[in-house]
């Protein structure tokens, strides 16, 4: 694997040899052109010379962006302190990460915490700061929005940038270009990225190569299954391809604990690596292949950041003996030599336990993988879009100018100019012809699936809407060039899954909650609700729980005639609380949804974007096979956009209802009697039953299953007009595609025919001219045109 600056070397080498290949080429067309030719021909020297600059200025001053996040407990921050070389981010047992801190590499060590809305804690900016006091400041800041956020639903999660001369740069042996910016953003934890400013941060991840930290400790199953879905919430959260994240099984320290080890930890990191994999490829179809080469690391953070923190004098005491204290298992054979008070130990018995902690904690080889990670994955991040900008500033222009104005001039003479004119209106009408037919092909079962739900709306069927996508995907792959795209267009189709599945993980939450009466709302989903309407449901849940609205009527529900005045109030209380709890569950399912919708709709703008880098690559194919001597270019960035407009929305209701009943009441009414046998002397008490109609609160109370499966039903109903929301905008996407298309490929033959016309005007060309000058210009301006849409295969050829 080349280093990162040999790439970009490569690439900026590549592209000042385009711009003499361009030098001596108009060099020697000149010489056969009028006069008049000039002006544009400086203008496309300008441009070029221009795009250049830029082009090389970029190449030489990258943005290496790496984005950490990671599953609970699973020392985040501290890989976050590793990066750095030092312990400035907030490290606690409990989730710290509460807003998004970006690290900025400087020689000058600076703090900033931004204003925020509502900010309790000091804001501002220090310089000359050290490491102990940022480490404190944005603990503060972090604390006190943490312990404050409940009672204040506007508070802002705090913001923070650091500038330090961070280690990953100084030490780790990165081959950059020289004026590479190299920064870190620690983003925040899960249950708190939807907070705008920290989504603000996490959008900028689209670019960034990701480290993914999966916490290697946790032993329970049930919080395992519960970490991998952490993961895939994290992966979708960051964006793009997996292939650009590295996870790292961290505190894999655990394992030298076992008598089994090395084999415990061997069998470990195979099922983690595995139950990863499964999971992604579960739930992000369209990274199948990318997921396979998935690329897992192991990693002890604490002890390989002790072992930096050794040496240091600053910090050598307090790591010495926390070394000693938490990682004795990993010294242990050293420990032996060493006085038991760590303040005697010299430098070289020092050295030794740094040596020993980076060496068993996979320091080294944590590092080494990181290497080849931004190696391999930053060029591609950067160098495209670089390639693809220079290219639409400048390199397109003097393809299609050389290609054009060559072949312009050799069809300049009266004879042949009349039939060049008729050549480019059968050219036009071809492609016209071409891309009508490609926008059909693509359009066709997307109209298909329009109608079809339309005709569900009309008629209220109860058909599976998403079916319908499912066929216009499959239909459509039966088309070229669109039977490459294997399971690239799934998230069309599979938001569904995780808008159940999310849905569900809610529901059963709730459900176990009330059975057990013991309430648990710690799932991943509910994580990222808002945590004021999470804690109200959880209050509800605990209400109905003391009202006796759990174990067997939880899961059986109950018939109820209320009689009593107690037993009335119990039942409207329950009555109130059930109407309580669908508001707040409505309330967090609604929020849940929108997180995920977010997610999904994300994987669908890039399914679509990829659709359309697809269709963009045939039709410019295929447009210059029709018409070779033009030079057809459809610029992806410019094209392959799609709008981001589209929503998902849900509402749902709840609630049972308390219905007036009559009962009746048997009562004893006294009476005295004389009895006979006394001579009617002696009276007797006697009572007599009577009936008595009384009103009662009847109620038949929903088991939990009862209760929760309205809101299934109700997600169902949303389902057909969510996929009427695609059908409509896919169209409506392809609609403007097509408008754009047309656009730019009827200015592209516009503009030959202008350079045709006006060679016809002010060219006199001669036969043999046209042989020993123009022909051998016509394949140069060829050669040229090549080359610079070579700039960019170049690179795909040597990725």
């Amino acid at each position: 694997m080349s280093s990162v600056y040999k790439v970009f070397e490569e690439i900026e080498f590549k592209a000042k040899l385009l711009a003499q290949y361009w030098h001596n080429f108009h060099t020697e067309i000149s010489q056969h052109l009028p006069e008049s030719y000039q002006p544009e021909i400086q203008e496309l020297s300008n441009n070029l010379q221009t795009a250049l600059t830029q082009l090389i200025y970029e190449l030489q001053n990258p943005t290496l962006t790496l984005a950490t996040t990671g599953t609970t407990s699973s020392g985040k921050s501290t890989l976050v302190n590793l990066l750095c070389g030092a312990e400035i981010v907030p490290v606690a047992v409990s989730e710290m990460s509460a807003g998004a801190v970006t690290i900025e590499y400087s020689k000058e060590k600076s703090l900033i915490i931004h204003e925020t809305p509502g900010a309790l804690w000091e804001c501002g900016e220090w310089r000359g700061i050290s490491d102990d006091k940022i480490y404190q400041r944005l603990y503060q800041a972090m604390i006190s929005y943490i312990e404050n956020r409940e009672t204040q639903p506007n508070l802002a999660c705090p913001q923070s940038t650091i500038s330090y001369p961070f280690r990953l740069l100084k030490e780790s042996q990165l081959q950059l270009p020289k004026g590479t910016r190299v920064r870190i953003l620690d983003l925040p934890g899960l249950a708190y990225v939807g907070d705008q400013g920290n989504a603000n941060v996490i959008k900028q991840c689209r670019e960034a190569l990701c480290i993914v930290t999966y916490n290697s400790a946790e032993t329970d199953s049930q919080k395992v299954k519960s970490l991998l879905q952490e993961v895939v919430q994290q992966v979708k959260d960051l964006g793009g391809s997996p292939a650009r994240m590295l996870f790292v099984l961290n505190r894999i320290d655990v394992f030298r604990a076992d008598r089994s080890w090395p084999e415990s930890e061997n069998r470990f990191v195979e099922k983690a690596i595995k139950s990863i994999k499964n999971e992604l490829t579960e739930q992000l179809k369209e990274y199948t292949e990318d997921i396979e080469t998935l690329k897992v690391v192991k990693l002890s953070t604490w002890p390989a950041l002790l072992s930096l923190q050794i040496p240091n004098y600053i910090y050598s005491a307090d790591a010495c003996k926390k070394a000693d204290n938490h990682f004795n298992g990993l010294i242990e054979d050293i420990l032996e030599d060493l006085p038991r008070n760590t303040q005697k130990w010299n430098s070289h018995d020092k050295n030794r336990v740094a040596e020993a902690l980076w060496q068993k904690s996979y320091a080294e080889e944590f590092q080494e993988n990181l290497r080849e990670h931004i190696n391999k994955h930053f060029p591609q991040l950067v160098i495209p879009q670089i390639i693809e900008r220079f290219n639409i500033a400048a390199g397109n222009a003097i393809a299609e100018w050389a290609t054009q104005t060559t072949n312009a001039v050799i069809n300049s003479s009266e004879e042949r100019y009349q039939e060049e004119c008729e050549n480019i209106s059968q050219i036009r009408l071809s492609i016209e012809r071409f891309l009508d037919i490609s926008n059909s092909n693509l359009r066709e079962p997307f109209e298909k699936l329009d109608t079809k739900v339309k005709q569900v709306l009309a008629e209220e069927l109860k058909d599976d809407a998403v079916n319908y996508i499912k066929t216009a995907i499959a239909e459509l792959q039966n088309v070229e060039p669109y039977n490459e795209l294997g399971e690239k267009l799934s998230p069309l189709f599979v938001w569904r899954d995780a808008l159940r599945k999310g849905l569900q993980q809610v529901l059963e939450a709730v459900a176990k909650s009330l059975e057990t009466g013991k309430i648990d709302l710690d799932s991943p989903n509910l994580k990222k609700a808002n945590i004021l309407d999470v804690n109200l449901l959880s209050r509800n849940l605990k209400r109905l729980v003391n009202l006796g609205y759990t174990a067997s009527v939880a899961k059986e529900g109950k018939t109820m005639e209320a009689r009593t005045e107690e037993e009335k109030n119990q039942l409207q209380q329950i009555n109130e609380e059930l109407n309580e709890l669908a508001i707040h569950l409505n309330i967090v399912i609604e929020d849940v949804l929108k997180q995920i919708s977010t997610q999904e709709l994300n994987r669908i703008y890039e399914a679509v974007s990829e659709l359309f880098r697809y269709y963009l690559s045939y039709i410019e194919d295929e447009s210059n096979n029709i018409a070779p001597n033009i030079s057809i270019k459809f610029p992806d960035s410019q094209l392959g956009k799609v709008d981001n407009q589209l929503t998902f929305n849900f509402q749902f209701t709840a609630g049972f209802a308390i219905t007036q009943g009559t009962w009746e009441e048997a009562t004893q009414v006294e009476r005295k009697e004389r009895l006979w046998y006394t001579l009617w002397i002696v009276e007797k008490t006697i009572y007599d039953t009577q009936y008595q109609t009384r009103s009662s609160d009847n109620a038949q109370i929903p088991s939990v299953e009862d209760l929760l499966a309205g809101w299934i039903i109700q997600s169902q109903d949303e389902q057909i007009k969510i996929v009427n929301q695609i059908a409509r905008w896919l169209l409506e996407q392809i609609d403007f595609l097509k408008k754009n298309v047309d656009n730019i490929q009827n200015d592209i033959i516009d503009r030959y025919q202008e350079r045709l016309n006006r060679a016809n005007q002010e060219i006199t060309l001669d036969y043999e001219k046209q042989k020993n000058v123009w022909l051998p210009m016509q394949t140069k301006a060829q050669n040229l045109s090549a080359e610079f849409s070579g700039l960019g295969n170049y690179w795909k050829s040597n990725n």
